[in-house]
């Protein structure tokens, strides 16, 4: 069975995507810079510090001034991070609409595909072919039944072969169909197909790669 590839379900949706990855690049290379700056910072604080404790009292001074100019840097960029953050929740809702809006009509176009149809085609070629070929096998039967049963029926052969009645009945001739589970497919294994899983408890026969 040739497969048909389905068709792009989200062309519309990818379009603002592509926006909105856009805007959070954006945000990202901001926060980028920022963290950078803050991290530069920190490791400035550090040596100010360590400055501190080996400098003189009157370097000191101006140490601490510089530390407090560092602190203040630092907390300025701690808000704009923040404030980032803010951005990124506030562009998300912006989206949303926008997202919402293309799902609905890019999901028209999964309402070509029905696993219901396919089943239903299945079933009927299934059970076709399969009555087809039992319908054979009972025309067959039909055909030879009346001479043996002329025969097995007689009631001297009957005496003779006691059990004679059971070795040649209708339902000894009809395709052979060892299942053993209540259904060929069940709906949940429909349902994990539409999933695109397989059923775990499913295995190809032999002559179907």
């Amino acid at each position: 069975m040739e497969q048909s590839e389905v068709k792009d379900l989200f062309t519309e949706t990818k379009t603002v995507i592509v926006a909105y990855k856009a805007q959070v690049e954006e945000l990202d290379k901001q926060e980028q810079e920022l963290k950078a700056d803050l991290e530069e910072l920190q490791l400035e604080m550090t040596g100010n510090i360590l400055e501190q404790e080996i400098a003189p009292i009157s370097e000191c001074i101006y140490l601490k001034i510089k530390n407090k100019e560092i602190v203040s840097k630092a907390e300025i960029i701690g808000t704009l991070l923040e404030e980032l953050s803010e951005d990124r929740t506030a562009l998300k809702l912006s989206f949303v609409p926008l997202l919402q809006q293309t799902l609905r009509e890019d999901r028209k176009v999964i309402n070509e595909y029905e696993a219901t149809k396919v089943a239903e085609k299945y079933r009927y070629l299934m059970l076709k072919e399969i009555a087809e070929t039992g319908k054979q096998c009972q025309s067959q039967f039909s055909a030879v039944a009346p001479d043996i049963y002329e025969v097995f029926e007689d009631q001297a052969v009957k005496e003779e072969f006691p059990r004679i009645e059971y070795s040649f009945h209708q339902d000894q001739y009809r395709p052979f169909f060892g299942w053993f589970e209540p259904s060929v497919v069940s709906k949940n294994d429909v349902n994990s197909a539409t999933r695109g899983v397989l059923p775990a408890h499913l295995k190809a026969p032999k002559d179907v790669e």
